[in-house]
């Protein structure tokens, strides 16, 4: 049953606004109980980078031999820098798929900071209510994506964390935890880097200057959430799949195991 939204405290942090929960963070009040074959994420480049999440996430489930040619079927629809609200006119259309072909799940990934901002929150809040319904209308169950923090703001983990769950318990809504994995990783694992550094301009020699703010995933970042995915939907652990996205195969153990621990912790799944 829906219920009302935690109050969020919005509170400017740096460049950015973030959201403080006046109590302690919700827990999920729905969890994983179904394994889909057909799922259409939509998103913006936290989704697209290094191939597309859908395509390594379709790939653990190969090496996991459990993919079914012509049940199982995954794709992606993004707009770079894509805001939830921006994606509520087109949903219709991604949403209505022909007999054999209806989608099982619809990822909704928004910006990497609506959810937490306060002058975009609102339009977060409204543009998740509107594609969960269009989802749901059309068969599908609708999941949202928890986006990670940035490197040097990860004092954002606990609003993202705050703001997605508290969501998802509104609407009723499966939450994928894959910020929380980010930072699990950046604590337990900092040797690993998630994230990519963005081309800002070039000095007169013609020298590389990179944002500051690193938001989107490296590849190891990709293949993290991949796993966590692969875990939402199959409630069962990636560890020992052998798909590693070519990354170095103690890197890929340590992403699958923490993608694992995380989906346990959030959902409360005995060790």
């Amino acid at each position: 049953m829906m219920r009302k939204l935690s109050l969020f405290i919005l509170l400017a942090v740096g460049a950015f606004s973030i959201s403080s929960a006046a109590k302690e963070i919700e827990k999920p009040e729905v969890n994983p109980s179904s394994t889909p074959q057909k799922v259409l994420f939509v998103g913006n480049s936290f989704s697209y980078f290094n191939g597309g999440l859908h395509n390594h996430v379709s790939n653990l489930i190969r090496a996991a031999g459990k993919w079914q040619r012509g049940q199982n079927r995954y794709r992606m629809k993004t707009l770079s820098g894509g805001k939830l609200y921006e994606h509520v006119a087109g949903m219709p259309y991604l949403a209505d798929q022909p007999k054999g072909k209806a989608w099982d799940m619809v990822v909704i990934q928004g910006h990497s900071n609506e959810s937490v901002t306060k002058k975009r929150y609102k339009k977060f809040v409204q543009g998740a209510k509107v594609l969960t319904k269009v989802i749901r209308q059309h068969g599908a169950e609708p999941v949202l994506f928890m986006t990670w923090p940035y490197k040097h703001h990860k004092e954002m983990t606990d609003a993202l964390h705050s703001s997605y769950v508290s969501l998802g318990n509104h609407l009723d809504a499966l939450v994928a935890p894959v910020g929380l994995a980010f930072d699990h990783v950046n604590h337990k694992h900092p040797e690993i880097d998630l994230y990519h550094a963005d081309v800002k301009g070039f000095t007169e020699q013609g020298d590389v200057i990179y944002k500051e703010d690193l938001k989107h995933p490296s590849l190891a970042g990709t293949y993290l959430a991949a796993c966590v995915f692969y875990a939402t939907f199959y409630q069962e652990s990636p560890q020992g799949l052998a798909y590693d996205a070519d990354l170095p195969k103690e890197v890929a153990n340590a992403l699958q195991a923490a993608a694992w621990q995380t989906y346990q912790q959030f959902y409360g799944v005995s060790q």
